[in-house]
Order: structure tokens, then C-alpha cells, then sequence
């Protein structure tokens, strides 16, 4: 896949958050994450994570994001927070396709940039991902990779509800404040009693995604079908239902959906 070039002439996002003037000094991740860990000096830790989003919302002019990382062994994004509902359901949406430019960044770990879903080659590229964004509200989604090229640890996902590319200096605070967010990510998952509750946080996240293979199960059991069919036919009905494989996985472990009607 090519690199999606910038347009280094575009004009400042009149909807931005924040002034460029005010953002951290783009000199290195270490000043990134500086910044950070000032705006979420005595936060709470259970708060920590949706004060992280907030933290890095008004770096960048964007209208949101979010950031969440990989599932055990590889599997569906695990939300670790979302500045708003657009930004968790750009997230959702990916997991359940299986395409976007955050599973295309985890891919080939480098910046995937898609500054127009609602047409051209963006939109073909897509075909399944594309409408479901701009009718969640994105027009135009950026998607970094976080971690290292072996140990890949999620995305960090931006988007905006207008169109056009992100300027070059802009990619480059986002290319930094992603450096910081993985520098934060391994303390949370790592460190010391002062964010034990981000810890936990990250292990009641990761449980969503074992509410589908939960779900998996059951479809395998209602229709002796193996993990991968069964699975398979779970992301099938949030498709059809514009729903996500979590809202899906809900209602079947609720009884709500049994596979065994109508499929």
C-alpha cells in the first residue's frame, strides 16, 4: 500500500480544538510526554485513561480520537479510551470489519492517513468501513501505530468530521504524542502502585473482547459449527445489523439472540 501523501499547503482546521500556538513544543517525544503526565498529575487513576484522550485532544486539531490496544494474541482492538462516541465507535467498527486504517496500520506499523471516507480511493479502499464512518460521524480518520515493529501494543486513531489532509507539522506532533502515549501505555501496564487502577482498568477493557469469543462459543454449541464460522457469522449479523460484535455478543450471553432463528 502506497503512503498517502500530504498536502503540506492545507489550511488550519477551522473546527480544531485548541491553538496551534498552545500546543507542546514539538522538540521530541520526551517533551510530549512531559506535557502528559502534567495534565494528568493527580488525576485519579481510574480516571487516567479518558484524561489521557483529553490530554492529547488538545495537542492536535481534531475533532477526536482514541486509542486502544491489541487483544490477546493479536485479536480485535481493545478500547482503552475516547475522547467522545464518535472516536469509541470508529474503534468498534474496525474491530467488528476487520478493515480502516487502524487495522491497516497495525499491518505495516506506519501512519495510515484517509482524509476522505465519503469518496475516491479512500472510500474504495474500504468499502465496508468507509459509510459506516461518515454516518458515525467521521469524515476524515489518521491512525498511528504504537509500540515498535515487534512488539506492536495498538493505534492511536484521529479523526474529523470534515474532510482534507493533515498538515505535515501536524502529523508530526501526532507522530510524537503517539511516541508518548506508548511510552504511558507500558507505565500503565507496567508500573508501580500509582496506576495499579489503570492495570485493572486495561483487564476489565480486554474483557469486552472475551464477552465475543464468550459469544463465539455459544454460536458454536447452538450450531456445531467451529470457532471460525462461528465467529465469522457473529461479525456477519452486526454487519447486517449495523451494529458492533460486542453489542452482538451482548445479546447472545443476555439470550437475546440465539443464532439458531433465522440463521
Amino acid at each position: 500500500m502506497s503512503t498517502v501523501p500530504l498536502d503540506r499547503s492545507e489550511e488550519h482546521d477551522p473546527r480544531a480544538r485548541g491553538d496551534p500556538g498552545q500546543r507542546a513544543p514539538a522538540d521530541g517525544p520526551g517533551d510530549v510526554v512531559r506535557e502528559l503526565l502534567h495534565a494528568l498529575d493527580g488525576v485519579p487513576s481510574e480516571l487516567l485513561p479518558s484524561r489521557l484522550c483529553d490530554a492529547v485532544l488538545v495537542l492536535l486539531p481534531v475533532s477526536g480520537l482514541a486509542v486502544s490496544t491489541r487483544g490477546e494474541g493479536g485479536g480485535g482492538a481493545v478500547p482503552f479510551c475516547a475522547s467522545d462516541a464518535t472516536a469509541g465507535r470508529l474503534v468498534e467498527l474496525q474491530s467488528t470489519l476487520q478493515e480502516g486504517p487502524a487495522v491497516r496500520a497495525l499491518e505495516v506499523f506506519a501512519p495510515v492517513l484517509a482524509p476522505d471516507l465519503a469518496g475516491g480511493s479512500d472510500a474504495r479502499r474500504w468499502p465496508l468501513f468507509a459509510p459506516r464512518a461518515v454516518e458515525a460521524g467521521a469524515r476524515a480518520v489518521f491512525s498511528l501505530p504504537l509500540g515498535t515493529p515487534t512488539v506492536v501494543l495498538g493505534t492511536m486513531d484521529l479523526y474529523r468530521d470534515s474532510p482534507g489532509m493533515c498538515r505535515a507539522s501536524d502529523l508530526r506532533v501526532a507522530m510524537l504524542a503517539a511516541d508518548a502515549v506508548t511510552v504511558l501505555l507500558a507505565a500503565f501496564g507496567h508500573g508501580p502502585a500509582p496506576v495499579e487502577g489503570v492495570a485493572a482498568w486495561l483487564h476489565d477493557a480486554e474483557n469486552h473482547r472475551t464477552e465475543v469469543y464468550q459469544a463465539a462459543g455459544m454460536i458454536m454449541s447452538q450450531l456445531k459449527l467451529g470457532a471460525d464460522e462461528a465467529l465469522a457469522l457473529l461479525h456477519a449479523r452486526a454487519f447486517r445489523e449495523g451494529g458492533t460484535a460486542t453489542e452482538v455478543a451482548r445479546a447472545v450471553i443476555g439470550h437475546a439472540t440465539d443464532f439458531r432463528e433465522n440463521d
